[in-house]
């Protein structure tokens, strides 16, 4: 997993592009975890029994979802969300996006067993669950999310629709302090 996100980070992330790399990924990761699911509904694994060439396919269909979500959805998303907004506004973009991962790690840490428990004999609905979100996702990235690759900060702020307003709470004034939203829109006026 850690080689693998190097290797994008390194290599595809700049010739690729973020917009690809997560439209690409999405529909293998939707295809693996698929796998894994029907793995789990029509031959499930048996205590004490050897482990099928299809369950061998299982297992290696989970090395390579980690493998490629490190192409795509790990770090591409880190990308976005550190270049998309101004300077003022990117460590506590970053800050927001940390919590928020942070956050559905605690939810899927508490939900995973019971889902395991509750999904099919022994949670194969869970991979087709998960395989649908990855689905979502990437129609997600095909409809809302451009492309970001090689733009530069102007052009991102006009692709995210930065306001007046905002550029002008951006903007150094004379006094060297910053512009507060009432005396940005005072001046507009």
């Amino acid at each position: 997993k850690t080689v693998a996100v190097c290797f994008f980070l390194l290599f595809i992330a700049d010739s690729l592009g973020r917009r690809k790399s997560l439209l690409w990924t999405s529909p293998m990761l939707f295809i693996v975890l698929f796998i894994i699911g029907i793995y789990g509904r029509v031959q499930p694994p048996v205590t004490g029994e050897p482990v099928t060439a299809f369950g061998y396919v299982a297992m290696t269909c989970i090395y390579l979802w980690a493998a490629i979500f490190q192409f795509g959805w790990g770090p591409a998303c880190w990308i976005l969300v550190s270049e998309i907004p101004t300077a003022r506004l990117r460590a506590a973009n970053v800050a927001i996006g940390a919590g928020t991962q942070w956050l559905f790690n605690f939810v899927m840490a508490r939900t995973v067993l019971t889902m395991q428990n509750t999904m099919g004999y022994k949670g194969y609905g869970m991979f087709f669950m998960f395989g649908s979100f990855d689905i979502l996702m990437g129609l997600f990235v095909f409809f809302f999310v451009p492309e970001t690759k090689g733009l530069s900060l102007e052009k991102m702020d006009e692709l995210f629709g930065m306001n007046e307003t905002v550029k002008q709470l951006d903007a150094e004034p004379e006094t060297g302090r910053p512009v507060s939203v009432h005396e940005a829109r005072v001046t507009k006026t």
